[in-house]
């Protein structure tokens, strides 16, 4: 009798189906020496009246298979006999005793049958989906970036993706640590060089090309390309949270400045896009263009204000507490819809600063105006270039001044 052998995750959302020739490994003895439990997938087979376990594995199978009245009759059936638990588990433990001299030899284990065929490299942090297909957790997320279905079968993972909840398979795991522990070793070092080249924040910092972003100005994104939501999700998972936003460049593809932004949090659809809360924190120069799995990175150093002292700070103080109060009365001119839509987004006007110095990138308030004047991008740009506090203020003060004459034309 013929039938092919199917072994379950410790969670039962997913099922993992062994190839056939993985049968050489003597699976019925070995699986059952690492705790996990066996079903025939034969469902002509006649089961014991009493054992509820295979019919719970037979329930998941038939789920598998879409034969829900199936599956739902051999899930009652489980519920009524499952008193019966105690006297399966012993009768396994009996078997397990019993069957001395039934170990999987080390020698006959072939580490290309535990390889992702996404990376074709050895499984870290295997899930398996539920049409019985297992990858490593990070190559089925980029995937799943692309298109919402199994890169083997194209069947329709639309469900696990709205979930956003990878249940590790936990078998694949224990017969990796136990047959391949050199193997896992060197894949699990691989990961841990990656997460730190990616936690880098000087080296290769992933860039976002979109829009003009400040120090301390909120700036809300829509993601929905299938590169950044692999760069938003590396972010999250180095736990930098940060990255950088430039605005395009015909040339080099991005500008030479931008400013670094934090993720403070991150709303997921179920189609796979998100929405993203995030808020300025440093000016950078790019030193080096380049790109890495699709989306831009740059090699770059941080930029602060030259401060000032003696008769240079008194003229400063003086020249800030001008415009900051021009720029007051340009936003209280405004019509109230249009002040009203800008509140919503950015926010209050921030306080005048006792020291405007104080701050490495200037006032707050100085970067709330410049979001708020209405300014293409590349006028904005050379703002965010400078390091002369007192330079951007008078920057300020022009624009501000050009826009109240054309007001009052």
């Amino acid at each position: 009798m013929q039938c092919s052998l199917q072994l379950y995750n410790t969670e039962p959302a997913f099922c993992l189906e062994l190839p056939k020739e993985v049968s050489r490994f003597n699976l019925v003895h070995g699986y059952f020496q690492t705790g996990c439990f066996v079903g025939l997938c034969n469902l002509e087979a006649p089961t014991s009246p009493n054992d509820h376990l295979l019919y719970s594995n037979r329930s998941q199978i038939n789920s598998t298979l879409k034969a829900c009245e199936d599956a739902l009759h051999d899930a009652e059936t489980a519920c009524r006999l499952q008193p019966y638990w105690l006297k399966v588990s012993s009768d396994v433990v009996d078997t397990k005793e019993n069957s001395t001299g039934q170990h999987i030899p080390f020698e006959v284990v072939d580490p290309s049958d535990l390889d992702c065929s996404l990376c074709m490299r050895l499984f870290y942090e295997p899930v398996t989906t539920p049409c019985g297909h297992t990858f490593c957790l990070k190559c089925l997320e980029r995937c799943l970036d692309h298109n919402p279905k199994c890169p083997l079968c194209k069947e329709g993972l639309s469900e696990c993706l709205a979930m956003r909840k990878y249940c590790k398979t936990v078998l694949m795991e224990e017969l990796i640590a136990r047959y391949l522990p050199e193997e896992l070793t060197e894949r699990r070092k691989i990961y841990e060089e990656e997460i730190a080249e990616l936690s880098n924040l000087n080296k290769n910092v992933p860039i976002f090309v979109c829009t003009m972003a400040y120090p301390t100005v909120p700036c809300p994104l829509h993601i929905f390309e299938p590169c950044y939501r692999l760069m938003i999700r590396r972010c999250m998972e180095t736990g930098t949270k940060q990255f950088g936003m430039c605005i395009s460049d015909p040339v080099k593809g991005f500008a030479d400045y931008g400013c670094i932004l934090e993720i403070r949090n991150v709303e997921f659809f179920a189609d796979g896009r998100s929405v993203v809360d995030s808020i300025g924190k440093r000016r950078f120069k790019v030193i080096q263009h380049s790109q890495r799995d699709g989306y831009n990175t740059a090699d770059i150093e941080y930029i602060e204000d030259q401060k000032v002292q003696g008769q240079e700070y008194a003229a400063l103080l003086v020249l800030h507490d001008s415009v900051y109060d021009q720029a007051y009365m340009w936003f209280n001119s405004l019509k109230q819809a249009l002040k009203s839509r800008i509140l919503s987004h950015f926010g209050p006007m921030p306080a005048k600063d006792p020291d405007p110095q104080a701050n490495p990138n200037g006032p707050a308030w100085c970067w709330w105006v410049l979001a708020v004047l209405p300014l293409e991008n590349r006028a904005q740009l050379p703002f965010l270039a400078m390091k002369s506090l007192k330079d951007r203020l008078n920057g300020i003060r022009r624009v501000l001044t050009f826009m109240s004459r054309t007001r009052s034309r």
